[in-house]
């Protein structure tokens, strides 16, 4: 079983010897598949001398996956929701003639909303992790966030306290599971979180530590990332917010143009609305952050506070800190709703 990252074309090959045709047969399903495929693909091989047959599954697994929100804190292991993941099933066929007959034996994966950098070459399992290995800051007065992982039998998660070494431990085994990155008791100091197996080696790593903001108060930004999962990132320091109003104008037919009343005015607005945005910064940052920056900036899901919104920032300069020797980037969103409520 592989992971699929459906935001980069995942393509099925079928090329077997005297197939005049193929047939791909995909099954999706949050559970339990159905008897009878959600799609079924088919086609003719370009020529006789060109057997290959390609299809992209990447846009019908995507129909399947939705965010709605981060999940809530807590010092549990959740299960991942069934609607931020899709199980696929894969039958592939040749046409030899007019009968089609099934190519190897049916293939069953896991899809997520993620996806690959053209520069690694064609798309890839990135991995059995929603989050990058490395560090990490969080607002010690709020929600450190989560973790997707997917496990096998007999897999733990380790949480080492950074100041006291207290270990603590919490089952995962054999899912995809929402873990907290920071466990209440290590609020105040951070901790290590760490992946164990049934042999309890250590298969990832991530750290976990607080920081204090005296004069501001943080913005935190959920964003989708690379990986097709939630993730928290804290923007310590100055927001500004603003608000911007857009209208429809009209000239206004006077009702006595001799004797008009000067408080009608000449001019009135229709259709009127506002959209709010803000611009927020990190505060100083190492270098290898601007990782973290290029998924907030390809992210198509992003909640800011809890609110939807898009990123208005279209461009950035990616710091190196023999250029920069203290990095700190500035991004402004858009929130993804107006003012006034329109919907319909």
């Amino acid at each position: 079983m592989a992971n699929i990252f459906a935001r980069s074309p995942y393509l099925i090959r079928i090329a077997e010897a005297t197939q005049n045709g193929s047939k791909l047969e995909l099954f999706l399903s949050a559970t339990t598949f159905s008897v009878s495929p959600q799609y079924t693909l088919s086609k003719l091989i370009p020529a006789s001398n060109n057997l290959e047959t390609l299809y992209d599954i990447s846009p019908y697994i995507r129909e399947y996956i939705r965010f709605a929100s981060c999940s809530a804190g807590g010092n549990a292991a959740v299960t991942n929701p069934t609607t931020e993941r899709v199980n696929v099933q894969l039958k592939l066929y040749k046409l030899v003639g007019a009968t089609y007959t099934q190519v190897g034996a049916t293939q069953t994966h896991i899809a997520f909303d993620g996806y690959t950098y053209y520069e690694s070459g064609y798309n890839f399992d990135l991995g059995n992790y929603g989050l990058d290995a490395g560090n990490y800051y969080y607002n010690p007065t709020s929600d450190a966030g989560k973790i997707r992982v997917t496990t096998g039998a007999s897999f733990t998660a380790r949480y080492t306290n950074l100041s006291t070494a207290v270990v603590t431990s919490l089952a995962v085994a054999s899912s995809t599971f929402n873990i907290p990155r920071v466990r209440t008791a290590n609020v105040n100091e951070g901790n290590k979180v760490e992946i164990l197996n049934g042999a309890s080696a250590v298969q990832a790593t991530w750290y976990f530590y607080p920081q204090e903001e005296c004069k501001y108060t943080p913005v935190i930004i959920d964003f989708v990332n690379k990986y097709g999962a939630w993730q928290r990132e804290f923007f310590f320091k100055a927001s500004n917010d603003t608000l911007s109003v857009e209208n429809t104008e009209y000239n206004l037919l006077q009702t006595d143009s001799f004797n008009y009343n000067t408080l009608e005015g000449q001019r009135k607005v229709f259709n009127a609305n506002g959209k709010k945005s803000i611009k927020v910064n990190t505060g100083w940052v190492y270098e290898n952050w601007k990782d973290v920056l290029k998924q907030i900036m390809l992210s198509e899901r992003i909640l800011i506070d809890n609110k939807p919104a898009k990123i208005n920032s279209k461009s950035t300069e990616l710091f190196k800190s023999i250029n920069t020797k203290q990095i700190n980037y500035s991004l402004e969103f858009e929130f993804a709703f107006d003012v006034i409520n329109s919907v319909i």
